[in-house]
Formats: C-alpha cells, structure tokens, sequence
C-alpha cells in the first residue's frame, strides 16, 4: 500500500471518530432531561465552537409584562455550550492519555465560575447560544459564550471557566 493510502486511510479514520465524539457530545446535550424540557439544542459542534438553538416557548418567558426570555434560561444555554466547548477542548487536550483516564476526566467536568452579562431584554422567537474555548489547561478550561436571536442582536455575553 502506497504511503498516499496510509496517510488518507488515517485521516478518514480520525475523522470518522471525530464525527462520533461529536455526535456523542450532541446527544449528551440533546438527550438531557433538562435541555429537552426546555427545547434547546445542539445545532453544531467544532473544535471552534459550539452552536445550540432554542425556540421562544411561553413558559421561557421571565417577565410577563414585556414577554421576554428568562435570565436564568439565558444563563443555562450558556452554561450548557461553554461546558460541551470545554469539554471538547479538554478532551483533545488529554491526548495519549488512556481512555478510561478520559472518561473520567470528562464525568468530573463541572463550572467553576461563569459571569453573565445582559447588554438587551432577550426578545425574538428564536435565539442561538455559542460557546467557545478562550484557553485549555491541564485542568481547567476558559470560555466565552453569547446569546444572539434571529435577527443576530447581542442579547447576552458570558465567560466561565470549567474544571475537567
């Protein structure tokens, strides 16, 4: 076998478990009884970001007088795409390691720390939280996170840091 073969028979294969981490990770987030009740989802994972839609719903709404998104739903999406960045970060990270070491490392992902920010009222009928990886370290992970709805308007910002 030519090394053209082997080197283009390697990357299909990594790839491929690439696609499956990825889904692995989507229906971690999409399967979690929590994400499902309240209708949100990943949309996309990368090694660049992560995208997760939600659909403004009428028990979403936190203030009933201007009908707009709850802060605390708002704080979740983000909390939920910055944890599924970091921990695709952290698990490239973790490279060489054994699997069972991973696994494990990945079951103890949890927040540290996350600051929210809310720059506008959280109106639209459709909104898309992004999550992305800031720096990963040997145990945490920094990321930046953002609310927009589908108008693309900045509704919300945020940054955590994970512990994995």
């Amino acid at each position: 076998m030519a090394i053209e073969e082997l080197d283009a028979a390697a990357l299909q294969a990594k790839q491929e478990r690439l696609r499956a981490l990825q889904t692995q990770l989507m229906d971690g987030f999409n399967l979690t009884p929590f994400n499902q009740h309240i209708g949100a989802k990943i949309v996309s994972v990368t090694n660049e970001e992560v995208r997760a839609e939600i659909a403004m719903q009428p028990f979403l709404v936190g203030n009933m007088f201007k009908q707009i998104l709850h802060g605390g739903v708002i704080a979740t999406l983000l909390d939920n795409v910055g944890g599924v960045a970091a921990m695709t970060a952290a698990y490239g990270r973790l490279k060489g390691e054994p699997r069972e070491e991973k696994m494990r490392r990945m079951g103890q992902l949890g927040t540290i720390d996350m600051r929210i920010d809310y720059l506008r009222p959280g109106r639209g009928k459709q909104f898309t939280a992004i999550g992305r990886v800031v720096r990963v370290g040997s145990k945490i992970c920094a990321t930046q996170m953002e609310l927009r709805n589908e108008d693309d308007v900045l509704i919300a910002t945020g940054n955590a840091v994970f512990h994995f």
